[in-house]
């Protein structure tokens, strides 16, 4: 068995002296046997404590380093503070918007042009659809050219600013229809688009 901390040597001792002893009275029958020598058991030695040189020496080293790291942290976080990020963002903002409104511009011109071609195609058809189905379906499909060429004039003579004004108390008002016709709105500008880049290839 190993020594360790947990088995003191004292016993060891005893069990040594008890074994020389039972030999001793029956001397003349066994021949005497050696007891092993007895090892000291292996002790540790104590942790270093705060004021113990060891520990003393690690800090030593430390303390730069983190004297250091606080520096470096505290510079970086200055550096950071320094920056005024809103006179960095302000021209970036401002750009997207400007973007933003011309393209809203642009796609406002194309579907304005678009609902006109809508109209004046509805209105053309109209007549046939008079000797086909009726004057009455006829009277429908002239009263939806009409719908359609006068929303198309009032697309064409507000601004963006005021259309986007429009659409938020719309969405305001009427949640649900917004939805809808945003569905729609969808729908019919990608069938245009997917139209217009047919028609370009």
């Amino acid at each position: 068995m190993a020594d360790t901390p947990e088995t003191p040597p004292v016993k060891r001792v005893k069990k040594a002296v008890a074994a020389k002893a039972k030999p001793a009275s029956t001397k003349a029958s066994t021949p005497a046997v050696k007891a092993a020598p007895v090892k000291k058991a292996a002790t540790r030695k104590a942790p270093a404590k705060p004021g113990n040189g060891a520990a003393h020496g690690w800090s030593a080293q430390i303390a730069p380093i983190k004297a250091q790291a606080e520096k470096a942290a505290k510079a970086a976080t200055d550096k950071i503070n320094s920056v005024d990020w809103k006179a960095h963002i302000d021209p970036i903002k401002e750009q997207a918007g400007k973007t933003a409104k011309s393209a809203a511009s642009s796609a406002k011109d194309k579907t304005g042009s678009a609902m006109q071609s809508l109209s004046k195609l509805i209105a053309d058809t109209a007549g046939t659809v008079d000797a086909k189905l009726g004057p009455q379906y006829g009277d429908y499909a002239r009263q939806a050219a009409e719908s359609v060429a006068s929303a198309a004039d009032t697309l064409d003579s507000k601004d963006v600013d005021q259309l986007m004004t429009e659409a938020r108390d719309f969405v305001r008002k009427s949640p649900a229809v917004a939805i809808g016709a945003a569905a729609v709105v969808g729908f019919v500008l990608m069938r245009l688009a997917k139209g217009s880049s047919d028609s370009d290839a």
